[in-house]
């Protein structure tokens, strides 16, 4: 149990059922109190939910892959020589393979992760603003960060962080495009601006030094490209408000046990705008305006 502030070592399940000494705050928590409601908050916590299970999803999913040879180093996967997992001694070798820890991938599944973070390393290698070379030797993967503001716990878990702890790399992949024209209602719809100013917040309150907190995004369709974004100060400022308001609602809601959902009366929402100039020109296609 996790009861000192700190930079540890652990596993990405141990991180994820919040080893610390209380109930920890987290950016997808945070998400959930001001995007969803401190119910969903409560209901998706492994420390507040007595019926909490975490989510096992066998199916394959290229980004998750890749994400993790990128990460963890290629020896962190187990290849199993074989088309599927339907035989015994496929699924006997895949829950091995996870129980010590590891990735478990079928060749061709093996191989098309290897093709896409070759591509994300010589890509990373080209970005001179980050200046890294080699991601194993330059900073650590997987770090899990814990502290404390008052009486709230908070952790982090940076993607990679470089041994002078001055810039941090968040990967994410996508099926869409990664072009960073398309990326910022993206980043917004997900609490990614979230996630950057409470993870340079963790570090800067463990670590001491103000990090540079960087997304790389990847196309995981041929040629593979990735996008570098970084977010302004406007933006920064934006996520560190959610960060604030987010600390205060989870001290409240802890403090008092009161976990409420969604307005208990009729909400009589606007009509936005967008909508009704969609429908204004629909109406005059239709020769409506004449009625």
């Amino acid at each position: 149990m996790i009861d000192k502030p700190g930079r540890y070592k652990i596993s990405s399940e141990e991180y994820h059922l919040d080893p610390c000494v209380e109930p920890s705050l987290s950016r997808s928590v945070i998400h959930d109190l001001l995007y969803r409601s401190p119910a969903h908050a409560w209901f998706n916590h492994p420390r507040l939910n007595p019926e909490f299970k975490p989510e096992v999803d066998i199916k394959f999913d290229l980004g998750t892959a890749a994400h993790a040879l990128l990460l963890e180093g290629v020896d962190n996967a187990v290849v199993i020589d074989t088309d599927d997992w339907r035989t015994k001694a496929a699924k006997e070798a895949r829950e091995e393979a996870r129980a010590n820890g590891k990735t478990p991938l079928l060749r061709y599944q093996y191989d098309s992760a290897l093709e896409i973070i070759d591509a994300a390393q010589n890509q990373i290698m080209k970005c001179k603003e980050i200046e890294i070379t080699n991601l194993r030797q330059e900073g650590k993967s997987e770090l899990s960060y814990f502290w404390k503001e008052d009486d709230v716990w908070l952790k982090v878990r940076p993607d990679w962080i470089s041994k002078d702890h001055k810039i941090m790399l968040d990967y994410k992949t996508t099926g869409n495009s990664a072009n960073p024209e398309n990326i910022a209602r993206m980043i917004v719809n997900s609490g990614y601006d979230i996630q950057a100013a409470l993870y340079t917040r963790g570090v800067k309150a463990i670590e001491g030094t103000d990090s540079k907190f960087v997304f790389v995004f990847q196309e995981i369709q041929k040629p593979y490209l990735c996008s570098f974004v970084g977010l302004p100060p406007d933006f920064m400022e934006m996520g560190k408000s959610k960060v604030e308001y987010g600390i205060f609602l989870w001290h409240q809601c802890l403090s008092k046990n009161e976990w409420p959902g969604y307005p208990e009366r009729v909400c009589w929402i606007d009509r936005p705008e967008w909508a009704w100039a969609v429908w204004d020109l629909k109406a005059q296609g239709m020769g409506m305006e004449e009625l």
